[in-house]
C-alpha cells in the first residue's frame, strides 16, 4: 500500500479503514502526523479522544491559541472548533456551525494520561477512535509511573467491551516523532526490536494480523525529503542529532553500548532481572553480557517494585558494571531493558 498521499503527507483514511486495531506512526517532524489523524476523523464522522501524556500539556491544547485544529481551521475555513471544558481533566471538542451558532456537533474530548484514572466514570463508549500524540517523551521529560500499564489501562476504560458486543474495536493510533526506542509503550509491547528491524532494513511498515498492531516509521518521507533544504535543516545540518530524528527517522538519544552475540557456552549465568539474564563472560572476567535468552538457576527476581528493590541491594554492581561499560548486550531491547530495571533514564 502507499502510506503517503499525492501530496507527500501520510494517509489517515487508510490506518482508519484498516482492519489493525493498533498503529503506532513514529516519524520526523511535520510529515502530517497529527493533521491527518484528527482532519481524517473529522470527515468521516467518526468521535475521537485526542490524548497527550501529561495534564499540563492537555490543557494547554485546551486552549485555542494552541489547538492542535488550528492547522485543519487555516486549510480548510469551512471547519470551526472549539472545546468546552467538562471536567478539570478533559473537555469536549465542538464542530461549530456559522449558520447558527446554537447549533453544533460534538466531535470528540481531549484526555490526558497521567489523569486519566482520575475520569474512569467517564463513558466515550460513542468514541471510535484514541489518538495518542507525542507518545514518546522526549529525553526531558520525567515518566509517568508505570506508564505502560496506564496505557492499556486507558484503553480498557474506553473501549468498554465494545468487541464483546459485536463492534470492531477501537481504532488506537499513537503518534510520536523518534525521541526515544526505548519509551515505555514500545518496551510493555515488545516493539523495540521491530522498530530496530525496520530501521535497519530502511523499511517503514511492520504489519502483524494476529497481535492486531502496526508500525509505521517513514524513512523515505517526500516532506522529509523536501525540508532538507530550507533555513533551519542548513543551520542543524542533516547529520546532526536534531537532523537524524528530525528528518531520517532515528532514534539519537538513547547512548547505546556495544552489542553482539556471545556463544552460550561462555557464559555463566548470574541473575536474572524481569526479561534479562546476566552472565559472567569466561573468557574475560571483567565483562559481563546481557540478554533475554535464561539460562540456569541463577537468582531471579521479577519486574515488580519490591523485586527491584531486592534485585539492586544484592546486585547494586551491576549498575556499576553498566557505567562503566562493562556490559555487554544481546541487542539494544535488552540494554533497554536494562537501564529500566536500573532506572537510569
Amino acid at each position: 500500500m502507499d502510506v503517503y498521499l499525492e501530496n507527500g503527507f501520510l494517509n489517515f483514511k487508510y490506518i482508519i479503514q484498516s482492519p489493525i486495531p493498533f498503529w503506532f506512526v513514529v516519524g520526523g517532524r511535520a510529515i502530517g502526523k497529527t493533521f491527518g489523524a484528527l482532519y481524517e476523523p473529522l470527515v468521516m464522522g467518526y468521535k475521537i479522544i485526542y490524548m497527550r501524556r501529561t495534564q499540563s500539556q492537555t490543557d494547554l491544547i485546551n486552549r485555542p491559541e494552541f489547538s492542535p485544529y488550528k492547522a485543519i481551521m487555516r486549510e480548510y475555513p469551512e471547519y470551526r472548533i472549539t472545546t468546552e471544558t467538562i471536567t478539570k481533566y478533559n473537555a469536549a471538542i465542538y464542530r461549530e456551525s456559522d449558520e447558527d451558532p446554537d447549533n453544533r456537533v460534538l466531535i470528540g474530548y481531549t484526555a490526558a494520561l497521567s489523569t486519566f484514572s482520575n475520569i474512569r466514570g467517564f463513558d466515550a463508549s460513542d468514541c471510535d477512535i484514541l489518538i495518542f500524540d507525542e507518545f514518546c517523551p522526549e529525553s526531558h521529560e520525567r515518566l509517568i509511573k508505570n506508564e505502560a500499564s496506564a496505557f492499556l489501562n486507558c484503553v480498557e476504560t474506553i473501549s468498554r467491551n465494545r468487541e464483546l458486543s459485536g463492534r470492531p474495536p477501537l481504532k488506537v493510533i499513537c503518534l510520536s516523532n523518534s525521541n526515544q526506542l526505548g519509551n515505555p509503550l514500545f518496551v510493555e509491547l515488545r516493539l523495540v526490536r521491530i522498530c530496530e528491524k525496520l530501521r535497519n532494513q530502511g523499511e517503514d511498515l511492520y504489519l502483524n494480523q494476529k497481535r492486531g498492531v502496526a508500525v509505521l516509521m517513514p524513512h523515505d518521507s517526500p516532506i522529509s525529503r523536501a525540508k532538507k533544504d530550507t533555513s533551519l535543516y542548513r543551520l542543524a545540518g542533516e547529520r546532526s542529532e536534531f537532523g537524524q530524528m528530525a528528518l531520517g527517522n532515528e532514534f539519537v538519544s538513547e547512548g547505546f553500548s556495544q552489542c553482539r552475540s556471545i556463544n552460550i557456552k561462555n557464559l555463566v549465568p548470574l541473575v536474572t532481572v524481569g526479561k534479562i539474564t546476566i552472565y559472567r563472560i569466561k573468557s574475560d572476567t571483567r565483562k559481563y553480557y546481557c540478554c533475554e535468552f535464561r539460562s540456569g538457576n541463577a537468582p531471579a527476581f521479577a519486574d515488580n517494585d519490591i523485586d527491584m528493590v531486592r534485585f539492586y541491594n544484592n546486585f547494586s554492581w551491576v549498575r556499576d558494571a553498566y557505567i562503566g561499560n562493562n556490559i555487554i548486550f544481546e541487542d539494544h531491547s535488552a540494554e533497554i531493558l536494562l537501564k529500566k530495571y536500573l532506572d537510569i533514564c
